[in-house]
């Protein structure tokens, strides 16, 4: 509704959903496909289409060749792709769940890369991602911590695909947003709900082929939400969950040297942690 009410010129282009559209329980309860449907229809009201981001309570609903069929994705199995909403700016999706114990059939090989990857850095996992006290001993791990079955990796093939494509907007002066369900940054989260290869993904946003293009990365994934702005000026924003209440959603405006949040209620949306920059009240 607060969408809806906007001015024409301030409607979005496209409402980006990071991911866990439902919940995980609703398979267990064989809720699933009214709960989607139930969600599906609060976005078809929007006059702009909608980016679903594969999260991990998508892989608990569905496998991989379930979300090969779905109309409400782009592609299902590997969820990766570019667009650009508007001159000058390029939109790039990514599929943290590509290695991953969830949502791939047992002799897919990035479920066996997942297996391989768990058992060298935490092997309280057990392979069917089920088993196990997962944190047992990993006090002091720091970003291990990571490493646990909901999360996931971006894999070779994906990352390879980024880098070319944020070569690509770097070479006609694009700037880029990024969106991954998983942090990317250890400063934007806790360190529990990162990419398994976020090393990896950092290093491809600050190579010097894609020349400074990513303006920001936008993720959900950690509920409680945070923001960090690191040494090459990127923003890293985790957006807070709708599950931990208040209005969790707001509008992105983006322009040539900045960006801007506007929200309901800011501090709903993108908590208020050091670094983030001050609110400011405009009117309705």
């Amino acid at each position: 509704d607060w969408w809806l009410r906007m001015p024409e010129p301030n409607k979005p282009l496209f409402v980006a959903q990071l991911g866990d559209l439902i919940d995980g329980m609703n398979r267990r309860l064989g809720q699933t496909d009214a709960a989607l449907e139930t969600a599906l229809g609060q976005l078809d009201r929007m006059p702009c289409p909608s980016v679903n981001l594969v999260g991990n309570h998508e892989l608990y609903n569905f496998d991989r060749e379930q979300l090969a069929e779905a109309p409400w994705l782009r592609h299902g199995d590997k969820e990766y792709y570019g667009f650009s909403p508007v001159e000058g700016w390029r939109v790039v999706v990514l599929d943290i769940y590509q290695i991953s114990l969830i949502g791939h059939n047992k002799d897919d090989p990035r479920w066996l890369e997942a297996v391989e990857i768990l058992a060298r850095e935490n092997p309280n996992v057990s392979p069917d991602g089920a088993d196990g006290d997962w944190f047992v001993g990993m006090e002091d791990a720091g970003f291990r911590r990571r490493f646990v079955p909901y999360n996931g990796g971006f894999g070779r093939e994906q990352l390879d695909w980024f880098r070319s494509e944020l070569e690509a907007a770097a070479e006609v002066g694009e700037r880029v947003l990024v969106l991954s369900h998983a942090i990317i940054h250890p400063e934007a989260c806790g360190g529990m709900t990162m990419a398994w290869d976020y090393e990896e993904a950092l290093d491809i946003i600050r190579c010097e082929e894609a020349a400074g293009c990513v303006a920001a990365v936008l993720c959900g994934h950690d509920h409680r939400g945070n923001y960090h702005c690191d040494e090459y000026g990127v923003h890293h924003c985790t957006f807070i969950s709708p599950l931990n209440g208040g209005k969790a959603f707001g509008l992105m405006k983006v322009e040539t040297g900045y960006l801007e949040i506007f929200a309901p209620t800011i501090d709903d949306c993108l908590p208020d942690v050091s670094g983030r920059p001050s609110p400011t009240l405009v009117d309705n």
